[in-house]
């Protein structure tokens, strides 16, 4: 497994879980890193929903490692345009040096990127599955997507299933 670390937002471990697919995180991430807001927000307050006992599970056997921000004052910057949780993943990366951030919100993703962070989402992650020899029905997991409140745009949902048939 490449050596590649990645810290992550709430949305893709919840929506991973969703499609039964976030054990695709460990195959392609040798650390996995959850700001404390995220790991608050997926277990504690989403406790009962998707995600919650994956990501608990995930990090009980020190797959996912849960990391406390330093520097507060760079996530209240942030907090204007992004959640708390997104504001952890953009600075937490920055903190420990990680390049590769996982977001599925356009403005946090956005911000991302203008820091020089590599950032990949819920859909990147499956595409990445399918790209490397992984079964992955991206149709039926789409769909699953979208039931459960995922923002994808009709044009882009269409190229995909047309592509990845």
């Amino acid at each position: 497994m490449a050596q590649i670390e990645v810290v992550t937002n709430a949305g893709p471990l919840i929506y991973l879980a969703v499609t039964g697919q976030q054990n695709l995180l460990s195959r392609f991430y040798s650390r996995i890193v959850l700001p404390q807001a995220v790991y608050q927000e997926v277990v504690v307050q989403g406790a009962g929903q998707p995600g919650a006992d994956e990501t608990r599970a995930a990090v009980a056997s020190n797959r996912y490692e849960i990391i406390t921000v330093s520097n507060r004052i760079a996530v209240e910057a942030l907090l204007g345009e992004l959640h708390l949780g997104e504001a952890e993943v953009i600075v937490t990366a920055r903190e420990l040096g990680i390049k590769r951030v996982l977001l599925d919100d356009k403005a946090a993703r956005r911000k991302a990127k203008a820091m020089g962070l590599d950032v990949i989402g819920t859909v990147g992650v499956l595409l990445l599955a399918r790209q490397t020899g992984v079964s992955v029905n991206i149709k039926r997991d789409l769909d699953l997507l979208v039931q459960n409140g995922f923002r994808l745009s009709d044009t882009l949902y269409r190229t995909l299933i047309a592509t990845y048939k």
